[in-house]
C-alpha cells in the first residue's frame, strides 16, 4: 500500500532515496565529495571499511585539512541520508584511545556508489559534441540474427552462459546507441537554438553537421528495416531464450530473491529494443524519430543561414559584440577602461556634492553622511513596520439622526403594538377586575404573542414545570393543570390548543389583593 501524497508532491520512498543527492549541493559538498572519493576510488574501498580517523588522514593527503571530530559528523551525515553505512566489525583496540579514536567504522553503501557515480560522471562531463555509436547498428543486427537462428533443438544444445552473453552482447551494443544518440541530438539541440553564430562558426558547423548527420541517418536507414524484421520474428521466442539464459547457476540474496542480471534476460526488456526498431501499435520507432529529428535539425540550421544572409556585410550577432567588446577591456589601460565602461553601459562614476540645508529648522542637509550625522527621528509606523502613511484632512463627521430617528419610531411603534396588545387581553377579565377562566377565545396574532410570553414565563414560574403565574403591567397570567378540561386560543395565524391546561387571566391588583 503506497503512503498518499498531495498533488505534485513525490511519495516517500522517492524522497528518501533523494536525500543522498544531499551531501553533492550543501555548502561543504568540497569535503563530502573528497569523503565519498576515498570509499569509491578503486576497488580498495568497496569491500573495506575505514575510521573517522583513517578518512581524515587520506584526506589531508589531498590536501583537505579536516580534524577527527568534523570528519565524523560528515561521516554521521553521510550515514543519515543512505550513502554510507556504520560497520558491523568489532573494533580491536589496544588501549582506550584506540578505541575513541576507532570506536565507530563506516563503508559504503549501494545507493551511495551509485548516486557518487554519478556525481562524478556529472563532474567530468564537458560541453561537447559526442559521435554516435552508429557502429553499433551492424553489431546488434549480426547478434539478433544469430540469436533467430536459435531454433528448439539448438536452444537445448547451446550452454546458458553462451546464451547470456550473446544476449548481453546485443544490449550492451544496444544501450550504447541509444545514448550517444541522445548525447549527439542533446548538444545539437543546444547549438542550433544559438542565434549568435556568426559566418566561420555557421561554416565550420554546417560542413560537420552535413556531412556526419547524414552518414549517420545514412546508416539507420540502412539497418533499421533488416533489425525490425529480425526483432519481431524473434519477440515470440524471446521467453524461452530468457528463460534457458536464466537457468543456469544464480546469485540469490540474503532474502532468498534471485539477484538482477545484466540486460536483456527480462522478457520486458526487449520490448524497448523493439520499441526503438520496429515501433509498436500507434506508435513509431524511435528510429523513425532519429529521422525526423535530423530533418527539423535540417531546417534550424536553414533558420540561421537565412538570418545570416538577411544580414548582408554587417553580422548580426550579440556574442560577437561581447567577445570584441571583452578584447577592448584586456588591451587597454585603466582609464580607457573607464571610458569604455561608461560609453557601453551608460554607467558612470559617482560624484559627492554638498549643500546648504535647506531651512533653518533642518540643519543638516540631505547630503550628509550617515557617519557624521545625528540619530535621525524614525517614526514608530516605519520603525516596525516598514511604511510611512502620510495622513490627510480628518474625514467628515457622519450624521446618524436619520438613523437613530428611524430606530426611535420603530421602538415606539412595537411598544405600542404591545400596549394594544396587553389592553385587549385585559378586555378578557371579568367584571370587577375578577379573574376569567379561558376556555374559547380569539385574541389578534399581537396578543396571542403577548400571551404566549406570559405563558412562558408562567410554566418557568411553576415548580412542577405545567402550572405557574407570571405577570405583565396590568395582566397576569396563571396556568393551572385541569384534567378533562383544557384551553383553545384562536387567532389569524392559527389555533392554540392546551391540553388538560387551564388559563386564568386576571389584573395585577386583584392577584395581588387575592395573594
Amino acid at each position: 500500500m503506497t503512503e498518499p501524497t498531495a498533488e505534485g508532491a513525490a511519495p516517500r520512498v522517492d524522497r528518501v532515496r533523494l536525500e543522498a543527492l544531499r551531501y553533492a549541493v550543501n555548502d561543504e559538498a568540497v569535503s563530502y565529495i573528497a569523503i565519498m572519493r576515498t570509499f569509491t576510488a578503486g576497488l580498495s574501498g568497496l569491500l573495506s571499511d575505514q575510521s573517522a580517523a583513517e578518512v581524515a588522514s587520506r584526506l589531508t593527503e589531498h590536501g583537505i585539512e579536516l580534524d577527527v571530530d568534523t570528519t565524523d559528523a560528515r561521516l554521521s551525515y553521510l550515514v543519515e541520508h543512505g550513502n554510507l553505512a556504520r560497520s558491523p566489525r568489532e573494533t580491536e583496540a589496544r588501549s582506550l584511545r584506540d578505541y575513541l579514536v576507532n570506536r565507530a567504522r563506516y563503508q559504503l553503501s549501494q545507493r551511495g556508489d551509485l548516486v557518487h557515480r554519478q556525481v562524478e560522471q556529472l563532474l567530468g562531463h564537458s560541453e561537447s559534441a559526442r559521435e554516435v555509436s552508429s557502429e553499433m547498428l551492424g553489431g546488434i543486427l549480426e547478434g539478433l540474427v544469430a540469436l533467430s537462428r536459435l531454433d528448439a533443438g539448438r536452444l537445448h544444445e547451446t550452454e546458458p552462459d553462451e546464451l547470456s552473453r550473446r544476449i548481453g552482447t546485443v544490449f550492451a551494443q544496444f544501450e550504447q546507441l541509444v545514448q550517444s544518440t541522445r548525447e549527439f541530438y542533446t548538444y545539437l539541440t543546444q547549438v542550433l537554438s544559438r542565434f549568435d553564430l556568426d559566418r566561420a562558426e555557421f561554416q565550420v558547423f554546417k560542413t560537420a553537421l552535413l556531412d556526419y548527420l547524414q552518414r549517420f541517418v545514412d546508416e539507420v536507414n540502412r539497418h533499421m528495416p533488416q533489425i525490425a524484421d529480425v526483432v519481431s520474428d524473434l519477440m515470440p521466442r524471446v521467453p524461452a531464450l530468457c528463460e534457458h539464459a536464466n537457468s543456469g547457476q544464480r546469485l540469490v540474496d540474503i532474502d532468498g530473491r534471485a539477484a538482477r542480471r545484466g540486460p536483456g534476460l527480462d522478457p520486458d526488456e526487449w520490448r524497448g529494443l523493439r520499441a526503438w526498431f520496429a515501433g509498436e501499435p500507434g506508435r513509431a520507432s524511435d528510429a523513425d524519430g532519429v529521422r525526423r529529428l535530423s530533418t527539423e535539425a535540417m531546417r534550424a540550421l536553414l533558420v540561421n543561414l537565412r538570418r545570416i544572409a538577411g544580414s548582408g556585410d554587417r553580422e548580426q550577432s550579440r556574442y560577437g559584440d561581447l567577445l570584441k567588446l571583452a578584447r577592448w577591456f584586456d588591451a587597454g589601460d585603466d582609464d580607457q577602461a573607464h571610458a569604455l565602461w561608461a560609453a557601453s553601459f551608460g554607467l558612470y562614476s559617482c560624484r559627492h556634492l554638498g549643500f546648504v540645508a535647506d531651512s533653518a529648522d533642518s540643519p543638516i542637509p540631505a547630503t550628509a553622511s550617515w557617519w557624521q550625522a545625528p540619530v535621525a527621528d524614525v517614526p514608530v509606523m516605519l520603525r516596525t513596520q516598514g511604511e510611512r502613511r502620510v495622513a490627510g484632512r480628518s474625514g467628515v463627521r457622519e450624521d446618524f439622526a436619520r438613523a437613530k430617528a428611524a430606530r426611535l419610531a420603530e421602538r415606539a411603534s412595537v411598544e405600542r403594538r404591545r400596549e394594544r396588545s396587553l389592553a385587549e387581553l385585559a378586555d378578557l377579565v371579568g367584571p370587577g377586575g375578577g379573574a376569567a377562566e379561558l376556555g374559547r377565545v380569539t385574541i389578534s396574532d399581537d396578543a396571542r404573542q403577548v400571551l404566549l410570553d406570559l405563558y412562558g414565563r408562567a410554566l418557568a414560574a411553576g415548580a412542577d414545570g405545567v402550572s405557574g403565574r407570571s405577570s405583565y403591567g396590568p395582566i397576569e397570567l396563571s396556568a393551572h393543570r385541569t384534567p378533562g378540561r383544557g384551553t383553545v386560543v384562536r387567532s389569524p395565524s392559527g389555533s392554540l390548543t392546551l391540553v388538560d391546561l387551564t388559563l386564568v387571566v386576571g389584573a395585577t391588583e386583584v392577584a395581588e389583593a387575592t395573594g
